[in-house]
C-alpha cells in the first residue's frame, strides 16, 4: 500500500509553547502509531505540507491539495474558540469559507479538537454550528481530545454517535520518542513547575486574578519554606507577569521559560520529563507533563482542565478557585477568615483588599495540599498514570488504523491494511518506530523555519495592521476635521447669506433713506421758496399796513379835529345861549 499524503493544518508559532509542541506531535503520532507499509519499513502517512489554520485557505490552497494529498489533517488544538481569529467564513478558528470546504476533494480528518470556550462566554452561534457541521459531514474521521468536548459538541451538532474520542497527541509523548522511552521522573523528588495566568477572559468572567496570582506566589512560598524545588516555567509572554513575581518573591525559585524562538518543541518536553509534579491553569501547560510522566494539579480555570482532570480518572487533580476555592473550611480544618467577614463575623468595616488577602491565603493553603496529597502517593499515582497513557496510545493506534482503512492513496485504488482483529497493523506492532533524536532535530528544524516565516508574517501583518489603524486614526480625524470645516463652511455661509439678507436689506432701507431725503430736499426747497415768497408777502404787507396805519393815522385825526371842533362849536354855542340866557 502506498504511503497515505497528509496536509497539515496548524498553528506554527514559537510564542506559546503549547502550540509550538502541539503540532509536530500530532504529525508523530501519524507517523509513530500510524503503523507502516506492507514491507514494515515505512510509515504508513507521510505530511507532504502545511499551512497555518488561521490564514484564509485561498483558491490557490485548495488546488494544490487537491493536487498533492490524499487527505487534510485539522488540529490538534481548542480550535472551537469564536473570540481567536475571529471571522465570518466559518465562525471558528479554521478560517476556510464554505465554497472553499466545498472544493476540497480529499476528506478530512479533524484530530483531537476540543471546545475551547472559556466561562461565562456565550454558545456558539449559527455560522459556527452549520460550518462545523459540513466538516463532520466531509470528515472520515472527526476526534475531539476530551469527553467534555464530546458532549458539549455532540449537543451543538446533534451528531453525538459521530464523534470519536481521540485523546490530544501530547499526551503520550513517552510512546512517541524514543528519548523519553521508559523515563520517568522521581516522584519521591520534591520538585513542582509552575506556569499561571488568569487571562482577561476569565476576569471578565469574574474571576479574581490579583487573588488567584497572589495565592499562587504564596503557595510557592510555602512549598520552598517545605523544602520542595520550585521551577516556574511560563508558556507564554502573558505568563512572564506571574513568574517575575516568583522570582522576585520566593527566594530560590528559577525560571525555565519554554516560549520563545530560542526554545525548540523537544527542549521544553525534555526539560518537563523531569519534573514529578506541575500546578498550573493552561490546558497544555498540564497535558504535555502529563505526556512525560509527570502528575498535573490545575486550577479551575476553564472547563478543558476538569475535563481532562476526569478522563485521565483524577477529577481532585483540580483545585476551585470561584468562591468555593477561597471560603469555607480550609485544608487545615480552620474556619476561612474571609467567609467569615461575608458573614459578619470580622468589622463590618473590613477593607476589600483585606478580605482579598485571606481569600488568597486560602487558596494557596489549598494548592500545597493538592500537592502534598499528590506526593503522598506519587509512586502509584504515578503508575496509575502511565497505565493510563498506556490506554490512551491504544486509542490512538485504533483511531489511526480506522483512518487508514477510510482513506484512498490518488496514485491507486483503496486498500485495506491487514488487520489483528482489533484495529492495528501486525507488522509494526502497537507503537511502531518511535522517533529518534534525528528526526526530532529535523522536526526542530521545520518548526523553527515555519514558525519563524509566520512570526515574521504576523508581525508585518501586525505592523501594517497598526498602521491600518494608524491611517484609519488619522483619516478619521482628516475627516472629521473636514467635516468641522465643512460644517463651520456650511455655518459661515449660512453667515454670509444673512449678512447679506441683511446688507441688501440695509442697501434697499438706504436708498428708501436716500429717496426720503431726496424728497425732503425737494420738499424743502419748495418750502424754502414758499418761505422766500411769504418773506416777500410779508414784506408787502407789512409796507402795506405800514402805508394804511400812515393813512388811517392822518384820516382818524382830521376826524378828531373834525370832532373837537365840532365839540368846541357846540360848547361854544351853548354857553353862547347860556350867556344869553343869562342875559336876558
Amino acid at each position: 500500500m502506498a504511503a497515505l499524503r497528509l496536509f497539515h493544518f496548524d498553528i506554527p508559532t514559537w510564542g506559546n509553547f503549547g502550540d509550538k509542541a502541539l503540532f509536530p506531535v500530532v504529525r508523530d503520532a501519524f507517523r509513530v502509531l500510524g503503523g507502516t507499509d506492507s514491507g514494515g519499513t515505512k510509515p504508513r502517512f507521510t505530511f507532504t505540507s502545511a499551512a497555518a489554520l488561521r490564514r484564509e485557505v485561498d483558491e490557490a490552497a485548495v488546488e494544490r491539495i487537491n493536487a498533492t494529498a490524499d487527505a487534510v489533517v485539522i488540529g490538534g488544538g481548542g480550535l472551537f474558540l469564536q473570540d481567536t481569529n475571529p471571522n465570518r467564513l466559518s465562525g471558528w478558528q479554521w478560517k476556510i469559507s464554505a465554497e472553499a470546504l466545498a472544493a476540497l476533494e480529499v476528506p478530512l480528518i479533524v484530530y483531537a479538537l476540543g471546545d475551547n470556550r472559556f466561562p461565562g462566554q456565550p454558545d456558539f452561534d449559527e455560522l459556527m454550528r452549520t460550518h462545523v457541521g459540513r466538516v463532520l459531514d466531509r470528515s472520515v474521521f472527526f476526534g475531539l481530545r476530551n469527553t467534555g468536548s464530546m458532549e458539549t459538541m455532540g449537543r451543538l451538532l446533534g451528531e453525538r454517535d459521530r464523534i470519536a474520542y481521540q485523546p490530544c497527541p501530547t499526551t503520550i509523548l513517552d510512546h512517541l520518542y524514543a528519548p523519553l522511552a521508559g523515563r520517568r521522573p522521581d516522584p519521591a523528588e520534591r520538585t513542582v513547575a509552575i506556569q499561571m495566568l488568569v487571562h482577561p477572559r476569565q476576569i471578565a468572567a469574574g474571576f479574581d486574578a490579583e487573588a488567584i496570582h497572589e495565592a499562587t506566589v504564596t503557595a510557592a512560598r510555602i512549598l520552598a519554606g517545605r523544602g520542595w524545588k520550585v521551577l516556574s516555567t511560563p508558556f507564554h509572554p502573558d505568563d512572564a507577569e506571574v513568574s517575575r513575581r516568583l522570582i522576585a518573591e520566593v527566594p530560590g525559585v528559577e525560571e525555565v521559560r519554554l516560549n520563545g524562538h530560542d526554545v525548540g518543541f523537544f527542549t521544553g518536553i525534555d526539560v518537563l520529563s523531569s519534573v514529578p509534579y506541575v500546578l498550573g491553569g493552561r490546558g497544555h501547560a498540564q497535558m504535555i507533563p502529563f505526556g512525560v510522566g509527570a502528575i498535573p494539579i490545575s486550577l479551575d480555570l476553564h472547563a478543558k482542565l476538569g475535563y481532562f482532570a476526569a478522563d485521565i480518572g483524577h477529577p481532585e487533580f483540580v483545585v476551585p478557585v470561584g468562591p468555593e476555592g477561597m471560603s469555607g473550611q480550609t485544608p487545615g480544618g480552620s474556619i476561612d477568615p474571609a467567609e467569615a467577614a461575608a458573614s459578619g463575623d470580622v468589622t463590618d468595616g473590613a477593607r476589600p483588599a483585606d478580605v482579598r488577602k485571606v481569600r488568597a491565603e486560602v487558596l494557596a493553603e489549598r494548592m500545597v495540599a493538592a500537592l502534598e496529597d499528590a506526593y503522598a502517593s506519587g509512586g502509584d499515582l504515578q503508575a496509575d498514570l502511565a497505565d493510563t497513557r498506556a490506554r490512551f496510545a491504544e486509542v490512538t493506534a485504533d483511531n489511526l488504523a480506522d483512518i487508514s482503512r477510510l482513506l484512498r492513496p490518488c496514485s491507486g485504488a483503496k486498500t485495506v491494511p491487514a488487520d489483528d482483529g482489533r484495529g492495528r497493523v501486525t507488522s509494526v506492532g502497537v507503537h511502531g518506530v518511535l522517533r529518534t533524536s534525528e528526526d526530532i532535530r529535523a522536526e526542530e528544524f521545520h518548526v523553527a523555519a515555519v514558525s519563524e516565516s509566520e512570526e515574521v508574517a504576523a508581525q508585518q501583518s501586525r505592523t501594517l495592521a497598526r498602521t491600518r489603524r494608524e491611517l484609519t486614526h488619522v483619516r478619521r480625524g482628516h475627516e472629521q476635521a473636514l467635516s468641522e470645516l465643512r460644517e463651520l463652511k456650511a455655518q459661515s455661509e449660512a453667515r454670509l447669506n444673512l449678512l447679506e439678507a441683511e446688507h441688501d436689506e440695509a442697501r434697499a432701507e438706504l436708498d428708501r433713506t436716500r429717496m426720503d431725503i431726496a424728497g425732503l430736499e425737494r420738499e424743502n426747497t419748495q418750502l424754502g421758496q414758499e418761505v422766500t415768497a411769504l418773506i416777500g408777502e410779508v414784506a408787502r404787507e407789512r409796507a402795506a399796513l405800514a402805508a394804511e396805519r400812515s393813512r388811517t393815522a392822518g384820516e382818524e385825526a382830521r376826524v378828531l379835529a373834525r370832532k373837537l371842533r365840532h365839540g368846541v362849536q357846540w360848547r361854544a354855542r351853548r354857553v353862547i345861549r347860556r350867556l344869553r340866557h343869562l342875559g336876558g
